[in-house]
């Protein structure tokens, strides 16, 4: 069976490190690049964490390309940055210098190449303005992508706002344009993420593991831990992103239902809010929505598939 070309666009972030591991060791993916964008740190932060990842996995295969610096409307800052995923985006370890070299192409550049090039899956699990730029510049590219999947947005319970999560909230005006185009979309929101999750038994498994990936995501995912200790008032990790990874791994894993998404451009207390229609649900809608998941399942491939580094 053919293998999914996939780019993942991206802002490391742990639970990102934490996906792009995933789907670097699923060979169902042909994972061409990891494009970066400012998010969960600044765009230099994340762009070097990218390289750390591809070099961690030795995956020398896959290029990293920098994207977008600020969102569609300009640079945004949020209290506490730093506390969930670190100063650096991942967990404040020390990384010798990656040998893994930048790209020459910007990530919309690169992303609108390799969409000409054949059928494409991108998988963005961070803010969505190398998409909103790609649609700007290129608008008839999204009838060539196979799929968008993407990790944000809530129904219930947002987590940068009561009304918003953050990679939507980090340039709602990108994400907009996002959900209006024609590509297919399948959406991973928090109502599904906070589904998916580990605890300290998995962290004690992968340190247990005896190799580079293994230290490396348990030494991750222990002060991310403790930011949901104090957060949430429990250790379990929520696995957002690696969501947007499992769903190409096996579709029927995650219930899905079809609806109409929309985003909230302004807004005193609820811009970056997703509204996610589910009043007239049709199984062949263009926009999927994740609604629930077996987190033992999902546990047990990711066990798997980073077992198999050395």
């Amino acid at each position: 069976m053919a293998r999914t070309r996939v780019v993942i666009d991206t802002d490391p972030g742990v639970d990102d490190a934490v996906a792009i591991l995933l789907a670097l060791a699923s060979p169902e993916l042909e994972v061409l690049a990891l494009t970066t964008v400012a998010g969960n740190s600044d765009l230099e932060k994340t762009t070097l964490n990218a390289r750390r990842l591809v070099e961690l996995s030795q995956r020398f295969d896959v290029v990293v390309a920098a994207g977008c610096a600020e969102a569609i409307a300009g640079a945004v800052r949020y209290e506490g940055e730093g506390d969930v995923h670190g100063i650096d985006g991942l967990g404040d370890l020390q990384w010798d210098s990656p040998n893994v070299p930048l790209h020459d192409e910007h990530a919309v550049e690169l992303l609108f190449r390799l969409i000409s090039e054949g059928p494409l899956t991108i998988v963005a699990i961070g803010p969505l303005t190398n998409l909103g730029v790609l649609l700007e510049r290129y608008p008839d590219c999204a009838a060539l992508v196979e799929r968008v999947v993407i990790m944000g947005g809530a129904s219930f319970e947002g987590n940068v706002s009561p009304a918003a999560e953050f990679n939507i909230w980090a340039d709602p005006e990108a994400a907009q344009m996002v959900f209006a185009a024609s590509w297919p979309i399948t959406l991973m929101p928090l109502d599904l993420t906070h589904q998916a999750s580990l605890n300290d038994d998995d962290l004690a498994y992968f340190s247990g593991l005896n190799t580079e990936v293994g230290r490396r995501v348990a030494d991750m995912l222990e002060p991310y831990a403790r930011f949901h200790e104090v957060w949430y008032q429990q250790r379990e990790v929520f696995m957002h992103d690696a969501m947007a990874v499992y769903e190409l791994l096996d579709a029927s894993a995650i219930t899905k239902q079809g609806v109409e998404v929309s985003v909230e451009t302004s807004g005193t207390y609820s811009r970056g809010a997703t509204w996610i229609d589910r009043r007239h649900q049709h199984a062949n809608s263009r926009t999927q929505v994740g609604v629930s998941v077996d987190n033992a399942t999902f546990v047990e491939l990711l066990r798997t598939r980073l077992s198999t580094y050395r």
